[in-house]
């Protein structure tokens, strides 16, 4: 081939590679033009393509009323979820709403001035027995109680819950002293279930290593540093009462069984376990309807009729002391226990 002719055909060749690129580059250029670019934005969270064909070609103003009732949806959707704006968090309005229910059961039960009014009428109206009768009770879970003759009176065996918690108290001393094992365990539970006197003079003579005068000291210094001011143990049971005598209130057996079952004195789920084994139940545990637990401890004298107890009834834990002494009629004084302690269940249960 003549130098002139390869010229020409390079030329050609040139032409065609030059015809076939620019083709390539218009076609990639149209179609680029066909497809609609997108871009994004941000809702709750979430990301939403937004195309121009989305749009379908509306107006920049009626693209904002559209924006602006999507929002007010999904703020009405939102709304539906929470409570109502009043400043506090939903854990406040649910507290309030449970403190609301609570106030709105309390409504229903008898207030203490209630309890106190109708324990006063009782009294005047049906108690027969002479001499001196006082009342005390309230809710466990309360701290403010209905009482009636408040002061010390004759405890009789009363004194025995105050006896049976300083020995727990003070339960490594008295065990030391058992002429067998589980002795003081043994004594503390006739001396609450059966009310027996010997186990009692046992326990106190233990309690000051055998000296029963240190005993009974010791007990009248775990009254005086749980707050019983009107309880005191001047002689053993059974013993002549010409130089001292054993005393409590119905308020000091009340606070006593309302720390008992609160868990505030040692040993006292053994001592209110105790108290519903006990045999002697023709006072308060007479008046309560049967089914429902009671743990009570009683005290006689020739002219003494005291019962305390604890109810666990359906509308709570109460606490219950009638105490009577220089009686004229005992049997009269526990038949008045047991109406007593019926009026008061009815308060506590309505």
């Amino acid at each position: 081939m003549s130098r002139r002719r390869w010229i020409a055909f390079a030329v050609i060749v040139l032409l065609i590679e030059l015809a076939a690129l620019t083709a390539v580059i218009i076609f990639k250029k149209h179609a680029d033009a066909a497809v609609t670019p997108k871009k994004a934005s941000v809702i709750e969270g979430s990301v939403i393509d937004v195309t121009e064909a989305a749009d379908g070609g509306k107006s920049k103003e009626e693209k904002e009323q559209a924006k602006e009732s999507t929002q007010a949806e999904q703020d009405s959707v939102s709304e539906e979820h929470l409570p109502a704006d009043t400043g506090q968090s939903s854990e406040s309005v649910s507290s309030e709403a449970a403190q609301a229910e609570q106030d709105s059961s309390d409504a229903g039960r008898a207030g203490v001035s209630e309890i106190q009014n109708g324990l006063q009428n009782l009294i005047n109206t049906e108690y027969q027995a002479g001499g001196k009768v006082a009342v005390c009770t309230g809710r466990a879970d309360e701290s403010d109680m209905a009482m009636i003759n408040g002061g010390a009176m004759q405890a009789a065996s009363l004194i025995k819950l105050y006896v049976a918690g300083c020995v727990y108290e003070n339960y490594g001393t008295v065990s030391s002293q058992e002429s067998y094992s589980g002795e003081t365990e043994s004594l503390l539970s006739v001396m609450i279930t059966v009310s027996d006197n010997t186990a009692c003079n046992t326990l106190v003579t233990r309690l000051g290593n055998g000296d029963a005068q240190a005993g009974m000291a010791k007990v009248n210094q775990y009254c005086a540093n749980h707050g019983f001011s009107d309880t005191h143990m001047g002689r053993l049971m059974l013993q002549p009462n010409d130089v001292d005598d054993n005393y409590t209130s119905v308020y000091d057996c009340c606070n006593y069984l309302k720390l008992a079952n609160a868990g505030q004195l040692e040993g006292a789920s053994r001592v209110l376990g105790y108290m519903q084994q006990q045999q002697r139940r023709s006072k308060i545990p007479a008046g309560i309807p049967s089914g429902v637990t009671v743990g009570n401890k009683t005290g006689e004298l020739s002219d003494v009729e005291n019962d305390a107890a604890i109810v666990y009834g359906g509308g709570g834990t109460f606490v219950l002391c009638v105490m009577s002494e220089d009686l004229s009629d005992n049997y009269g004084a526990q038949r008045f226990i047991s109406r007593t302690s019926g009026v008061v269940y009815d308060f506590m249960e309505n």
